[in-house]
């Protein structure tokens, strides 16, 4: 069964024991655990053949995208949260999806990419250290995947916090690739997080039947800390746009200097270049053409028409 990625049954003092025989049917005592890689269509004919599992859960555990929701499916509440990608050499934002099909005693788990707060938690089953029970695994996996989130969202503050400061100083044309890149990122983490807030709230209504006072506490303060990062979002997704438009207000300037000092040019060489080009033409009568001295005379006065031009312009304050 390689799709198995473990089967746990918790023996109420936070451990577990591995077993490798899959229920058939939902237990009705003790709490089970049982993870999947959906990917493997082996794992979904599992759940086909498991009787009280509706289909619609087995698709919404084996769907190709998700989005954070919580909702009331057969005998238990189906849930799907987004954690960030910590994995090595991986985008934060990339965030992975964790899809969730709860009741009392059971649960059923599916990913298609591995998520380091399960990972965690089954390191805790193994050293007697993890969650009683499954309500208490719901809203251990849902903490941990919003306090996984601060470093990444902090690292986005102190990232954009440092290039004000340099912008402030000196703007350059490799920032705009950094911000640009950042306010990607904040636009991937807002659009699960604002979904997820939603589910995580949702989430605290569905469980309070069977979870504690301190498990409902748990999963309460993990959506109070969602809306926090929401909110910290729209923050860096504002400074990232006044950001951008002071490096295009920048460009503006820089462009415009340079425009007005051709314009100021073109003003000054636009008569020369008349009467240069009027005095190149080869007919007849032209004046000075039988006096030696008559082109030194000539460019005697454009020089002094330039600057007789520039003074004027001076004069003029158009620069």
């Amino acid at each position: 069964m390689d799709y198995l990625l473990h089967y746990l049954k918790f023996d109420g003092q936070g451990g577990a024991s591995r077993e490798t025989q899959l229920p058939t049917a939902l237990p009705e005592s003790g709490a089970h655990w049982v993870h999947i890689d959906c990917s493997k269509d082996d794992g979904r004919d599992w759940l086909d053949n498991m009787a009280d599992i509706p289909e619609a859960v087995v698709d919404a555990l084996f769907a190709d995208e998700t989005r954070p929701r919580t909702v009331k499916m057969g005998q238990g509440v189906l849930i799907t949260l987004r954690g960030v990608n910590l994995n090595p050499d991986s985008d934060p934002s990339d965030m992975v999806s964790l899809r969730l099909w709860a009741t009392p005693h059971f649960i059923v788990s599916t990913r298609r990419r591995r998520l380091l707060s399960v990972v965690e938690q089954v390191n805790n089953l193994e050293k007697g250290e993890g969650p009683e029970n499954i309500a208490e695994l719901v809203a251990t996996l849902t903490h941990t995947l919003t306090a996984r989130m601060a470093g990444v969202i902090d690292g986005l503050e102190d990232t954009l916090g440092e290039l004000e400061e340099e912008m402030s100083e000196q703007v350059l044309p490799e920032q705009r690739t950094i911000l640009v890149d950042r306010r990607l990122q904040t636009v991937r983490l807002r659009r699960f997080l604002v979904p997820q807030k939603e589910a995580i709230s949702r989430l605290a209504v569905e469980l309070q039947s069977w979870a504690t006072k301190e498990q409902m506490a748990d999963i309460q303060e993990a959506a109070n800390d969602i809306t926090r990062y929401v909110e910290a979002l729209e923050s860096l997704r504002e400074r990232c746009l006044l950001m951008q438009e002071e490096f295009a207000n920048h460009q503006a300037e820089k462009m415009n200097a340079r425009m007005y000092v051709l314009s100021i040019l073109s003003g000054i060489f636009m008569p020369l270049g008349f009467l240069t080009g009027l005095f190149g033409i080869n007919i007849g009568g032209m004046p000075g053409v039988e006096n030696s001295a008559a082109f030194w005379l000539f460019v005697g006065v454009l020089v002094f028409m330039g600057i007789g031009q520039y003074v004027l312009m001076r004069k003029s304050r158009w620069f």
